[in-house]
Protein backbone atom coordinates (compact mmCIF):
# COMPACT_ATOMS: atom_id res chain seq x y z
CA UNK A 1 0.00 0.00 0.00
CA UNK A 2 2.77 2.52 0.96
CA UNK A 3 4.19 1.90 -2.59
CA UNK A 4 1.36 2.30 -4.70
CA UNK A 5 1.05 5.81 -2.61
CA UNK A 6 4.89 6.68 -3.60
CA UNK A 7 3.60 6.34 -7.33
CA UNK A 8 0.49 8.11 -6.95
CA UNK A 9 2.17 11.13 -5.23
CA UNK A 10 4.91 10.93 -7.85
CA UNK A 11 2.54 11.26 -11.17
CA UNK A 12 0.92 13.83 -9.10
CA UNK A 13 3.71 16.41 -8.72
CA UNK A 14 4.47 15.62 -12.50
CA UNK A 15 0.99 16.76 -13.34
CA UNK A 16 1.37 19.48 -11.07
CA UNK A 17 3.09 21.28 -13.65
CA UNK A 18 1.61 23.79 -15.13
CA UNK A 19 2.78 23.89 -19.21
CA UNK A 20 2.21 27.47 -20.99
CA UNK A 21 4.28 27.00 -24.01
CA UNK A 22 5.46 24.41 -26.23
CA UNK A 23 9.17 24.91 -25.61
CA UNK A 24 10.50 21.70 -24.32
CA UNK A 25 11.91 17.91 -24.52
CA UNK A 26 9.15 15.46 -25.89
CA UNK A 27 9.82 11.48 -26.58
CA UNK A 28 8.60 10.75 -30.14
CA UNK A 29 6.84 8.00 -31.47
CA UNK A 30 7.02 8.34 -35.05
CA UNK A 31 5.03 5.61 -37.64
CA UNK A 32 5.31 4.77 -41.06
CA UNK A 33 4.35 2.32 -43.56
CA UNK A 34 7.90 2.69 -44.55
CA UNK A 35 10.24 2.75 -41.19
CA UNK A 36 7.79 1.10 -39.21
CA UNK A 37 7.59 2.01 -35.61
CA UNK A 38 10.64 4.10 -34.16
CA UNK A 39 10.72 6.12 -30.69
CA UNK A 40 13.45 9.27 -30.18
CA UNK A 41 13.65 12.36 -28.48
CA UNK A 42 13.02 15.86 -29.84
CA UNK A 43 13.58 19.61 -28.79
CA UNK A 44 11.46 22.43 -29.50
CA UNK A 45 12.93 25.97 -28.92
CA UNK A 46 11.30 29.45 -29.77
CA UNK A 47 12.98 31.65 -31.58
CA UNK A 48 13.32 35.04 -30.32
CA UNK A 49 11.35 38.00 -31.70
CA UNK A 50 9.84 35.77 -34.33
CA UNK A 51 6.18 35.41 -33.24
CA UNK A 52 4.89 31.14 -32.76
CA UNK A 53 8.35 30.58 -34.79
CA UNK A 54 9.70 27.52 -33.34
CA UNK A 55 12.68 25.32 -33.87
CA UNK A 56 12.37 21.35 -33.73
CA UNK A 57 15.87 19.86 -32.99
CA UNK A 58 16.57 16.30 -34.01
CA UNK A 59 13.58 16.32 -36.34
CA UNK A 60 13.05 12.53 -37.87
CA UNK A 61 15.61 11.52 -35.59
CA UNK A 62 17.98 12.76 -37.78
CA UNK A 63 20.77 14.04 -35.41
CA UNK A 64 21.05 16.96 -32.83
CA UNK A 65 22.52 19.16 -35.94
CA UNK A 66 18.94 18.48 -37.98
CA UNK A 67 16.25 20.72 -37.05
CA UNK A 68 13.30 21.95 -38.70
CA UNK A 69 11.05 25.23 -38.57
CA UNK A 70 7.66 25.02 -37.40
CA UNK A 71 5.00 27.59 -36.63
CA UNK A 72 2.57 27.71 -33.86
CA UNK A 73 -0.64 29.25 -34.00
CA UNK A 74 -3.98 28.87 -32.00
CA UNK A 75 -3.73 25.30 -31.24
CA UNK A 76 -1.68 23.82 -34.52
CA UNK A 77 1.54 23.19 -35.41
CA UNK A 78 2.52 23.68 -38.38
CA UNK A 79 5.66 22.92 -40.99
CA UNK A 80 5.52 24.37 -44.46
CA UNK A 81 7.97 23.91 -47.15
CA UNK A 82 10.97 23.28 -45.16
CA UNK A 83 14.12 21.02 -46.50
CA UNK A 84 16.21 18.52 -44.44
CA UNK A 85 18.07 15.79 -45.50
CA UNK A 86 17.17 16.17 -48.73
CA UNK A 87 13.44 16.27 -48.52
CA UNK A 88 11.04 18.67 -48.73
CA UNK A 89 8.34 18.36 -45.52
CA UNK A 90 5.32 19.93 -45.22
CA UNK A 91 2.89 18.54 -42.16
CA UNK A 92 0.06 19.86 -39.05
CA UNK A 93 -0.89 18.45 -36.73
CA UNK A 94 -3.06 19.95 -33.10
CA UNK A 95 -1.57 20.55 -30.20
CA UNK A 96 -3.22 19.44 -26.78
CA UNK A 97 -4.43 22.56 -24.32
CA UNK A 98 -2.48 21.49 -21.30
CA UNK A 99 1.26 21.57 -23.81
CA UNK A 100 1.92 17.93 -23.18
CA UNK A 101 0.98 16.21 -26.62
CA UNK A 102 1.49 17.10 -29.94
CA UNK A 103 -0.59 14.91 -32.99
CA UNK A 104 1.72 15.46 -36.10
CA UNK A 105 1.49 14.29 -39.70
CA UNK A 106 3.74 15.01 -41.76
CA UNK A 107 4.99 14.14 -45.61
CA UNK A 108 8.74 13.88 -46.86
CA UNK A 109 9.28 14.40 -50.63
CA UNK A 110 12.40 13.42 -51.68
CA UNK A 111 11.08 14.94 -56.00
CA UNK A 112 10.66 11.22 -56.45
CA UNK A 113 8.14 9.83 -53.81
CA UNK A 114 5.91 11.05 -50.50
CA UNK A 115 6.30 9.55 -48.02
CA UNK A 116 3.98 10.02 -44.52
CA UNK A 117 4.69 10.04 -40.90
CA UNK A 118 2.68 9.98 -37.92
CA UNK A 119 4.31 11.14 -34.72
CA UNK A 120 3.30 11.71 -31.52
CA UNK A 121 5.52 14.51 -29.69
CA UNK A 122 4.86 13.45 -25.58
CA UNK A 123 5.90 15.40 -22.54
Amino acid sequence: MLVFLAIISCDRKKNDVILTDITGVYTCQESSPYSGIRNYFIEIDKIEDEEGRYIISNFHSLGDNEFIFADFRHDTLRISGQVVAGFRVNGSGPVANDFRLISLYYEMDDGLSILDYYVTYRR
